[in-house]
């Protein structure tokens, strides 16, 4: 067996014990009382975190709107060099090989 196999058995037995111990742990009253406090708990956990999300999302949105005229700005000035640079080294190397696979030198004009 190779290392990636032998990791994917390890992974598939510890999670297949956790399964077992959170099964046997709800299965009591007591693991479910448990369970039912920590639910509540985290439901104003993820409420608190669903509205901080919300807001770094609106942010995150408004900072893309205010650079993206920046952005486009930059990345013109920087692909249309390059697309004139890589159209005439293609243009000099068609035009020297062009020819029937014969350098310029060799046609006789």
């Amino acid at each position: 067996m190779n290392k990636a196999q032998v990791i994917g058995i390890v992974t598939g037995v510890t999670v297949g014990l956790l399964g077992v111990a959170v099964g046997v742990a709800l299965a009591r009253e007591e693991g479910r009382a448990a369970a039912r406090k920590w639910l509540a708990q985290s439901g104003d956990l993820a409420q608190k975190g669903q509205q901080r999300a919300v807001a770094m999302s609106q942010q995150a949105r408004q900072v893309a709107a205010d650079k993206a005229p920046q952005v486009r700005d930059r990345l013109s000035t920087m692909i249309s060099p390059a697309t004139q640079k890589t159209a005439d080294a293609l243009n000099a190397a068609l035009t020297r090989t062009g020819l029937n696979s014969k350098s310029e030198s060799s046609v006789e004009a």
